[in-house]
């Protein structure tokens, strides 16, 4: 382990803040021994739990962690000096400090979460209610649907989005706990872009905090439109049936006169025009079965499913703030596909991005 100066170095600790929390350096340095032995014993946990995960039907993808033990040193570090009644020892932090193990499973679609819920909370016993963090903005529907679900809903300052579960499970004597964090893959590429740029040490850096919240607001959007073309496949799908459903039974319905005119003593011209309706019969399309007849019914039920989805026009506020900055946005170079991109969003949402500046020349890779 480093000596104190250093880890202070390398953490940004204060010294003096350290201080006045009576820590004591070598206590800390005897945790870190122990953990370096009993993080041994997670790894095989972690794996278990990892392999369970992957089970469930909905999750996309999994990833998890073993805390590493100069971090875990840091946060006790830190939690004492947040809270002076925080009381972490080598006798208890292996029961107190519950994300030693640390699990991130990634589901598609928003709607993919009631089903990964119900895996988790039905394959191990949890250690308090999990708690589901969400935006400033998002509406009270959210709010009271992830109560329902037995979950404590928590506004999360940095905009964060995600389920935390602390499960508990014990492979032998001892009872290991791990924290699964749960979260589509839109909302978990913000979030490592966001942790990337601002953790730990520009968490209130202004300038980063609104550029990082038009990326929290698009990967909002990002995942609407997800669930609505998974809406929109569902209703092609119900459609095409209907539609195939129809044209079986118009066929055995010309099938059946056909067979009917067939025992009928019917010659001459008025054979002639029933054979011709018939074929008039046959080549009739049925109309009323695609989209082209009923878009409009789709936008009613987009509007349905998506009451409370976040409109890409909530960036106005933060472009705006850009705005105000008073330079303009100089880009190296933009394609067409981004070009147009950007024309559309002007268009549709009638958001005031601010200008872009393209060179006439840009520059090549290997250009500084």
């Amino acid at each position: 382990m480093l000596n104190q100066k250093d880890f202070f170095v390398k953490y940004n600790i204060d010294e003096a803040a350290f201080q006045a929390t009576e820590l004591k350096w070598e206590d800390l340095e005897k945790i870190y021994e122990d953990y370096l032995k009993f993080k041994e014993e997670l790894e095989p946990t972690a794996i278990m739990l990892f392999n369970k995960l992957m089970k469930s039907q909905k999750v996309h993808s999994v990833r998890y962690r073993i805390k590493d033990p100069e971090h875990l040193i840091e946060k006790i570090i830190r939690k004492k000096i947040e809270d002076k009644n925080s009381n972490l020892t080598l006798e208890n932090y292996r029961e107190e400090l519950t994300d030693l193990i640390g699990l991130r499973a990634l589901h598609l679609f928003k709607e993919d979460w009631e089903f990964v819920n119900d895996f988790i909370t039905t394959t191990w016993d949890l250690k308090q209610n999990p708690v589901a963090n969400y935006r400033k903005g998002d509406t009270e529907q959210i709010i009271e649907f992830f109560k329902k679900k037995g979950c404590e809903p928590k506004e999360h300052k940095y905009g964060y989005r995600s389920i935390h579960y602390i499960i508990k499970t014990q492979p032998g004597r001892q009872v290991h706990y791990g924290e699964i964090q749960v979260r589509t893959i839109f909302e978990e590429a913000w979030a490592e872009i966001d942790h990337t740029i601002r953790y730990p040490y520009d968490l209130e850096n202004p300038i980063f905090f609104q550029f990082l919240l038009i990326l929290n607001r698009l990967s909002g959007s990002a995942d609407e439109m997800g669930s609505f073309i998974q809406f929109l496949k569902a209703e092609l799908e119900v459609r095409d049936k209907l539609f195939k459903t129809q044209m079986q039974e118009k066929d055995t319905l010309i099938s059946d006169l056909e067979s009917k005119i067939e025992k009928l003593n019917i010659q001459g011209q008025e054979l002639v025009e029933v054979k011709k309706d018939l074929k008039k019969l046959k080549e009739q399309k049925i109309r009323g079965t695609f989209l082209d007849s009923s878009i409009f019914d789709i936008q009613k039920e987009y509007d349905k499913v998506f009451k409370t989805s976040e409109s890409l026009a909530k960036l106005t506020d933060s472009l705006n703030w850009i705005e105000k900055l008073g330079k303009p946005i100089v880009l190296p170079s933009l394609n067409t596909d981004t070009l147009s991109a950007i024309s559309k969003l002007q268009d549709i949402q009638k958001v005031n991005i601010p200008k872009i500046d393209i060179p006439k020349n840009p520059l090549k890779p290997n250009d500084e």
